[in-house]
């Protein structure tokens, strides 16, 4: 008869582990499991090994361990711990982790505390590195589910994110009841739709990043569910670190705060100013953009292939339930037009019933125009072509409709992303609809009101000759409208020094609007003359481009600022 397996005693100093790892010390103890340093027999260096504690051990745990080195391992990225292995033991599966000589940024914080806070610098420099980490998560396809200070470790040289995905496996495996509390993870970092829900997400992540920044600011650990953007900044900071910031970064962790998800910038959109680079590199702004999915293979380009591009449908004035509509590009000679009959068919008015024949050239696509009444327009000029190039990813404007030629599929990933964005952003500017533009410039008026600095609105109108703004634009307006809010756009964010898109939208057939946050009255409306000065000079004489500065003021609606 076999004898029962005797417990080995708990794991402490000298305890050998595996014949391989003795452990010197332990690091620390979280809600879930203990992390040891050891040293390892065989490679001769120190690791980390991390196990689950007997009295916090939950169905799953053993499960959860093995599926955190999985996972680990398709991320490799200077800011995200290496795991080397996962072992079984007596102990339960350890799991054998670089070891990171350094402290928590918990601690770090602490440690800052006493000392002043952090400088501007060195607060940029562990924010972006922690952004960079967490990014490299989330292009894997993955979730954290427990970032917060006690789970990034700093060093003299950089910071790296601990623990992910431990978290994420455990709120998977537990069972989700109604009013239960949220599964895995910190309550006190958890976004409010966790709390309510639980279930690890992407979002989710953002909002813990932006409270652990936060925390750095502030010094202090936010209590569960506690909303920083209720009351002024400067009344919770501790210290004055925000001084030393410019206004975008603020912004981003604002934003990282929202209730609303959309709102929440995503990780490797998140940025921070490096004083030694921005001498001699240039900043791009993340803008976001239609995305025409990855160019096709040289084979698709050297002999047609049946449905291997397709034409997305952008805008289109009188028939909007066509856009994001997909056509299929099925032969190498196509003929488009409004009527049901033809091969690509868009039922938008100014599209002549027989528009245009496409024909197939070597990847791209030559497009000739059968005299249709109302014209065929490449993107960016105001004449009429009798022939145009569509290459992939470029748009054309068939009368008063706009194609963009794609190469990704009906009911894809990439056809959904695309009708999320036509669903946000007016498909010829480029700029927000509506309800978007309302909820966004509500956002900064709340953070102006927020961070206690002025905000801006420009408004920006094209007018043709003897007409009223609030009239059907022409085709030649149309166009002028879409360079005019590209180039305000560029130019504003340029002479802003932006970090962060502008919020801009559209207001009506030829208005728009561009928001500042931060420069003063007497800035913004220096800005706008150098961004109307420049932009004028792109239109026919007959279209005239003018502007008028709206002060925005504590208490006043988004509604006020965009109507």
């Amino acid at each position: 008869m076999d004898e029962p397996t005797q417990h080995p005693g708990p794991i402490k100093k000298r305890t050998i582990v595996n014949d391989r790892y003795e452990v010197s010390q332990s690091l620390g103890k979280g809600g879930m499991g203990e992390v040891f340093l050891a040293h390892d027999a065989s490679t001769q260096q120190l690791v980390a090994l991390k196990v689950v504690r007997d009295e916090s051990r939950q169905p799953g745990d053993d499960e959860a361990l093995r599926q955190e080195a999985l996972l680990a391992r398709t991320v490799g990225h200077p800011n995200v711990c290496r795991v080397h292995d996962l072992a079984p033991s007596p102990w339960g599966p350890i799991l054998v982790m670089e070891h990171i000589p350094g402290q928590t940024l918990h601690a770090h914080i602490r440690r800052k505390k006493t000392s002043g806070g952090y400088e501007g610098d060195e607060f940029r420099r562990i924010a972006a590195e922690i952004c960079g980490g967490l990014a490299a998560i989330h292009a894997a396809g993955l979730v954290h589910g427990d970032l917060k200070p006690a789970n990034v470790m700093v060093t003299d040289e950089r910071a790296i994110i601990l623990d992910f995905g431990f978290a994420q496996e455990r709120a998977r495996a537990a069972a989700r009841r109604p009013n239960a509390p949220p599964d895995g993870g910190t309550p006190n970092y958890m976004s409010p739709e966790r709390i309510r829900s639980g279930g690890a997400s992407e979002q989710d992540d953002l909002y813990a990043l932006a409270l652990t920044l936060w925390e750095m600011w502030t010094c202090r650990v936010p209590e569960p569910a506690y909303k920083p953007r209720a009351k002024p900044m400067r009344q919770q900071i501790m210290f004055d670190v925000p001084a030393a910031l410019s206004i975008d970064e603020v912004k981003q962790v604002f934003n990282g705060l929202s209730a609303d998800r959309e709102q929440r910038p995503p990780a490797r959109y998140v940025r921070f100013f490096n004083p030694v680079r921005l001498t001699t590199t240039p900043l791009q702004v993340p803008r976001p953009r239609l995305d025409a999915g990855p160019p096709i293979g040289r084979a698709q380009m050297q002999s047609f292939q049946s449905n291997a591009q397709a034409l997305l449908v952008t805008y289109a004035s009188n028939a909007p339930d066509s856009v994001g509509e997909l056509l299929a590009l099925e032969r190498p000679e196509l003929a488009l037009g409004r009527h049901a009959g033809q091969d690509l068919c868009i039922p938008e008015a100014t599209v002549s019933g027989m528009h245009a024949k496409f024909n197939w050239q070597g990847g791209s696509w030559i497009i000739e125009d059968l005299g249709s009444t109302n014209g065929s327009y490449a993107d960016h000029e105001f004449e009429r072509k009798k022939q145009l190039t569509l290459i992939h990813g470029g748009e054309v404007q068939v009368g008063e409709a706009r194609i963009k030629l794609v190469n990704f599929q009906p009911g894809s990933k990439q056809h959904q992303r695309a009708r999320d964005f036509l669903q946000k952003r007016d498909g010829l500017t480029g700029l927000l609809v509506r309800d978007h533009l309302l909820r966004a410039v509500t956002n900064e008026c709340e953070f102006a009101e927020w961070y206690e600095v002025p905000m801006q609105v420009a408004r920006y109108e094209l007018r043709g000759p003897n007409r009223q703004s609030s009239e059907r634009p022409t085709i030649l307006e149309m166009l002028a409208l879409r360079r005019a809010a590209g180039r305000v756009v560029e130019l504003t964010e340029m002479l802003t020094t932006a970090l962060l898109p502008i919020v801009a939208g559209r207001t009506g057939p030829l208005r728009f609007i561009a928001s500042m946050v931060g420069p003063s009255l007497e800035e913004a409306r220096h800005i706008v003359e150098q961004v109307v000065g420049q932009v004028r000079g792109i239109f026919p004489d007959n279209v005239e481009f003018v502007a008028t500065l709206i002060k925005w003021e504590p208490g006043r609606s988004a509604s006020s600022l965009v109507e």
